[in-house]
């Protein structure tokens, strides 16, 4: 009975720690170390403290525009304000840049080779202008204010909870490949070098920790007694902000200068 009362207590403790850190900004958690002032610093960005519903519906916006736009003056411009927000909202490695930048290069020449450097340039443009919305919501948008957006829509309650929980494992997952190669990389196997473990020292691995960790979500909504058919509150709604007509504005005269190239001229 002693042993089945302190196993109980003990699960609640570390269960109600588990619910604080899925709800807890990935910015919440950075090192001590890390300056309070980094421009880095995701919390203090600009777009992290506009509404989520704006961000959403701006980058629907623009990744639909994407698709239409024929001009590479106008789909150039539409690339490079995306790319200076996520440039200036994250803390970009020199290798993913690096490769990036020559996976896009040889996009270019292959289909160059194939068609013309027109079609290429304007092909490489489209698709990262298509891209670069997601990892920028995902950058400036936390877990928290997600739900909180979704919420304000009225969305139902078993669908803003899968929603938080997948946003939440995208990081997840990131952070776990990297504890899973750091750990290949100590045991002597470079895994960028032997393709053919990949399978064995990665994906296997991760998969078993993503598994792990849905257990641990699942056994701690039960136990703290998670129901998506009761009623919800908010402890801090969505409030309209000076900042949130200052990025309509932004975004607005944005979308006015992109559509006078691509039509007006």
């Amino acid at each position: 009975m002693v042993l089945a009362g302190g196993w109980a207590n003990w699960r609640s403790r570390n269960y109600a720690k588990l619910e604080r850190w899925m709800l807890t900004p990935k910015s919440a958690s950075r090192s001590v170390s890390q300056p309070a002032n980094s421009t880095n610093n995701i919390e203090r960005g600009f777009l992290r403290q506009i509404n989520p519903l704006l961000k959403i519906a701006l980058c629907l916006i623009l990744t639909s525009i994407a698709l239409v736009l024929q001009q590479i003056g106008a789909m150039g411009l539409l690339v490079g304000v995306l790319l200076f927000f996520l440039l200036a909202s994250n803390r970009v490695h020199f290798k993913i840049f690096a490769y990036t930048v020559l996976c896009l290069v040889v996009f270019v020449g292959i289909s160059a080779w194939l068609r013309d450097w027109h079609t290429s340039i304007l092909s490489a443009l489209r698709l990262m202008a298509i891209l670069l919305p997601g990892p920028l919501l995902a950058s400036t948008t936390s877990p928290t204010d997600l739900v909180r957006a979704f919420q304000a829509v009225r969305l139902p309650n078993f669908l803003v909870l899968s929603l938080m929980l997948t946003w939440r494992f995208l990081p997840l997952i990131r952070q776990e490949t990297q504890r899973i190669l750091e750990a290949n990389q100590l045991r002597g196997v470079n895994l960028s070098r032997q393709p053919q473990q990949w399978l064995s020292g990665l994906f296997i691995p991760l998969i078993f920790r993503i598994v792990a960790y849905a257990d641990d979500v699942v056994i701690g909504l039960e136990t703290r007694g998670y129901d998506p058919a009761a009623p919800r509150s908010t402890g801090q709604p969505l409030t309209w902000q000076v900042k949130d007509t200052v990025f309509i504005v932004v975004g607005a005269a944005m979308l006015v200068t992109v559509g006078y190239m691509e039509w007006g001229a």
